[in-house]
């Protein structure tokens, strides 16, 4: 069986043509500088085609898709060259015929030119666009079996492990089943969090949020829940933000990652606003590994690079989707400092516009609406400013 050919032959043939276009216009019509300065115009327009023969690799576009860009390169030069001729045809009309042979052959060498470079745009576009769609279904897949499948599965099997460990109370077995709950319950806290980032993704909704609030009850149930914890707040009487109803979220795992994560920690919160919404949670633990930073900066995952959670995602992709950016910095003289922004939307008194559509608030907070307050109007000083109130627990 002979070898496929491969694009690049395609667009090298194509800036074959002009350039033997370019040649024959030399040829046949003399070397006068006029000429030859119009030869030269048609061998550089022919130089792009040949270009893209050296630069096609670079693109990632697949090999179907490289010969669908030829096409367009070589259909682009026909139509130019075809609308070339019909403008010579009226210009002969008119009596005022230019040279047909440069005339063809600028033509055809400009839409070579045009389509091979366009064709890679068009092309590369189209095929980022259906593996987005695809992307976009594999979500969809995978939120539905986290939903139900794996959860239903991990609920039966931690039943069961309550009947075995009732019906044998001996130490060992106590301690076996003690050790595969957790593990279970750790892979359905897991998928929770994945739940989460699914319903963060499904909407596009805003909603008034008070981050003061927010921290307020956060650093309340840390408390309870993490006493050995020092948690201290810097934050104005109120910062309400019309932004997107995961935010709540961000500040969560960004809080709770600092008590989890360090041993005896201290943690400072910070809230102000000054011409954006700044949020800062400091710590003095050990910090984040800095692999896990790099690999955030990447915003993508690998087999040598990636997070052991999905909790500093969580914080990544929740104030992405607000527009705002997140930064995961290193602390002085220890720990680590996760700094957001948000744009500085102010909440309004009037009802919420923007439909939620498929989000379920229930992913984010058990309870409900307390993460958020809607119907309200917001204000915020840097700390320091007027109305900070300044407080450690």
């Amino acid at each position: 069986m002979a070898p496929r050919i491969a694009p690049r032959y395609g667009f090298a043939a194509l800036g074959g043509c002009c350039f033997g276009l370019g040649a024959r216009h030399l040829a046949h019509q003399g070397q006068s500088v006029g000429i030859v300065l119009e030869t030269l115009l048609i061998l550089g327009l022919s130089s792009v085609a040949f270009y893209t023969v050296r630069d096609l690799p670079r693109w990632g576009i697949s090999r179907s898709g490289q010969w669908r860009a030829v096409r367009i390169g070589a259909g682009t030069a026909l139509g130019f060259a075809a609308l070339a001729g019909v403008v010579w045809v009226i210009w002969l009309i008119g009596h005022h015929a230019f040279k047909l042979s440069f005339l063809l052959s600028l033509a055809a060498s400009l839409g070579a030119a045009v389509g091979s470079r366009g064709g890679l745009y068009a092309v590369k576009a189209d095929e980022q666009l259906t593996e987005a769609q695809e992307l976009a279904t594999l979500l969809s897949i995978n939120d539905r079996v986290l939903r139900h499948n794996i959860r239903n599965e991990l609920s039966v099997a931690l039943g069961y492990l309550t009947e075995i460990r009732d019906a044998d109370g001996s130490p060992e077995t106590r301690a076996q089943v003690a050790t595969i709950r957790e593990h279970l319950e750790s892979l359905l806290e897991t998928s929770d969090r994945t739940r989460r980032l699914a319903s963060i993704w499904r909407t596009d909704a805003r909603c008034s949020v008070d981050l003061v609030a927010v921290v307020e009850e956060e650093v309340a149930q840390l408390t309870a829940d993490a006493p050995d914890a020092t948690i201290r707040t810097e934050l104005p009487e109120r910062c309400v933000v019309r932004t997107h109803p995961s935010v709540p979220v961000a500040i969560e795992e960004a809080l709770r990652n600092a008590v989890e994560h360090n041993d005896d920690v201290t943690v400072t919160v910070r809230v102000w606003c000054e011409d954006s919404v700044h949020l800062v949670v400091a710590d003095d633990g050990r910090g984040i590994p800095r692999i896990e930073r790099r690999t955030l900066r990447n915003t993508e995952e690998t087999p040598l690079e990636h997070t052991e959670g999905i909790g500093l995602w969580l914080i990544y992709w929740a104030t992405t989707r607000a527009g705002g950016t997140v930064e995961f910095a290193a602390n002085e003289p220890r720990g680590t400092a996760v700094r957001i922004q948000l744009p500085d939307r102010p909440g309004s008194d009037a009802a919420d516009d923007a439909d939620p559509g498929d989000f379920e608030p229930d992913d984010f907070d058990p309870d409900g609406d307390r993460l958020w307050e809607r119907g309200s109007e917001g204000s915020g000083s840097k700390p320091g400013g007027e109305g900070e109130s300044v407080s450690e627990r």
